[in-house]
């Protein structure tokens, strides 16, 4: 499980449109954390180019419910 710090497109929290290395200052909206095994996660990966794909954290598979 990894913590990521991300930017939603609008207050619904339904697409990510960036992501940040740490917490930021309350002046960028839309802001939340989504685990790595999050579908948004995965989707917003998949959506950048191949080269910024390696400076960002991979998606990991959700873990399974003990």
């Amino acid at each position: 499980m990894t913590l990521l710090y991300v930017q939603f497109a609008d207050d619904s929290d339904e697409v990510i449109i960036s992501y940040f290395g740490g917490p930021q200052p309350d002046n960028w909206t839309n802001q939340g954390t989504v685990d790595s095994s999050d579908p948004r996660w995965s989707t917003y990966f998949y959506t950048q180019p191949l080269f910024f794909q390696q400076m960002l954290p991979q998606p990991t598979e959700p873990e399974a419910a003990a």
